[in-house]
């Protein structure tokens, strides 16, 4: 246990002496300068301090050191005395409450996430900045969290021109406060240091607050019929809505690859697309890792959107991605009134190839269509083998080859 005890050793030049907190631990000396001073009549000829006041307010001084150390517990002893004299230098001066702005926190950390995630994160800070305007970190708790998740599902849509969301049907509330508790597990593993004792964000909130599970999403895939349809569409004249049709396509032809990562997609090689999926490639240890076939019904949509440097020039007339699938949505809306499909969305090309790898026609077992979907594998077998790429493959020409795909007359972006 660390002993205290005032001292003063050097006189100034003002002719004053520092009143200091000598600190011993585990055998060695350290001290704390104060703010206290004496003069030479406060002392005894020893230079021991025999003024009463100064007496009273080094003993007060000494009381909060032991205090704080006997809340550090049985820890102190895994501190060194450099430790435990900045941590008491820290508390002393009235820094005891550890301080953290959580929003700024949240988009600090967002800088270094894919874009798509990293976005979702800077939408949660803002919604905690419409909410409560600035939140420190030790005010989130159970009510907190209770508030915000009420909020959340009460506030207007930012996207829908205020429009609110219908009542009862508020999916985003599992996804935002998901991110609220990733962020506030982050800044504990960061500000907290058990094995010394050091706990600044004591707080566990999400002991108690349970987040609500996601609802499951409505169906978003299409039928062979719908599909086929799709890829049998005269084009308009409308070039969001031809548009939007070929890149359906591709997406659905690719295996169901995201808008982002077919913006990026770099060239062809051996007639084989190479990607990391950028949704999940910083959780994975594979990086994501994707290989599709650009089978030949695709031939002529990879010659009207080549580029000589990546594979599509989608990056030429849309300045991020974010544009790119927002202007695709909104062809697909126009589309989808022609087949009878409501709200269709880019996503659904994914949906679509999975339902229909699996379904009776192709009947592609259910561990094919995950991997080809590029799911994290999670078995301890799944460590020790290979992707074989040629088994998604095979799964993607029995797809497409459901398909005629001998429609043409193909617009130019």
């Amino acid at each position: 246990m660390a002993t205290f005890k005032a001292e003063v050793q050097n006189k100034r030049a003002d002719g004053t002496y520092n009143i200091r907190i000598r600190v011993t631990h585990n055998r060695v000396v350290r001290r704390i300068s104060t703010n206290l001073y004496a003069t030479g009549d406060d002392l005894t000829k020893g230079l021991k301090i025999k003024n009463v006041r100064l007496i009273v307010q080094c003993e007060e001084l000494i009381q909060k050191c032991r205090e704080i150390c006997n809340a550090l517990g049985y820890e102190i002893n895994a501190l060194t005395t450099d430790e435990l004299v900045e941590d008491l230098k820290m508390k002393l001066k009235g820094e005891g409450r550890f301080k953290l702005d959580f929003i700024q926190y949240m988009r600090e950390k967002a800088k270094n996430m894919s874009e798509g995630t990293g976005q979702n994160y800077r939408t949660v800070a803002n919604i905690l900045e419409r909410f409560s305007g600035n939140v420190d970190i030790l005010d989130i708790n159970y009510t907190f969290l209770k508030n915000f998740e009420a909020f959340i599902a009460k506030e207007p849509n930012q996207k829908l021109k205020n429009k609110k969301i219908p009542k009862g049907d508020c999916p985003s509330q599992n996804r935002y406060m998901s991110c609220v508790r990733a962020i506030h597990n982050q800044a504990k593993l960061e500000f907290n240091d058990e094995d010394r004792g050091i706990i600044r964000i004591p707080q566990s909130p999400f002991s108690r607050f349970k987040i609500k599970k996601e609802a499951l999403s409505r169906k978003r895939a299409l039928t062979v019929d719908q599909i086929q349809r799709i890829i049998d569409l005269p084009y308009s004249g409308k070039k969001r809505r031809d548009f939007a049709k070929d890149c359906f396509i591709l997406s659905f032809a690719l295996i169901g690859i995201n808008s982002v990562d077919m913006y990026y997609a770099g060239k062809l090689a051996k007639g084989i697309l190479k990607y990391n999926r950028r949704k999940t490639t910083t959780r994975r240890v594979d990086k994501a890792e994707m290989q599709v076939k650009a089978e030949g019904c695709l031939s002529y949509l990879m010659e009207k959107y080549q580029d000589d440097k990546r594979l599509f020039r989608f990056y030429k007339k849309y300045s991020n991605p974010s544009t790119f699938n927002i202007a695709i949505n909104k062809g697909l809306k126009m589309m989808g009134e022609e087949i009878g499909v409501d709200d269709l969305e880019y996503y659904a090309a994914r949906h679509s190839w999975a339902t229909i790898a699996r379904s009776a026609a192709v009947n592609i077992d259910k561990a094919t269509v995950s991997e080809a979907l590029n799911h994290a594998n999670n078995t301890v077998t799944d460590i020790y083998i290979d992707k074989d790429w040629q088994v998604i493959w095979n799964a993607n020409a029995a797809v497409l080859a459901l398909f005629d795909w001998s429609a043409v007359g193909y617009d130019v972006l």
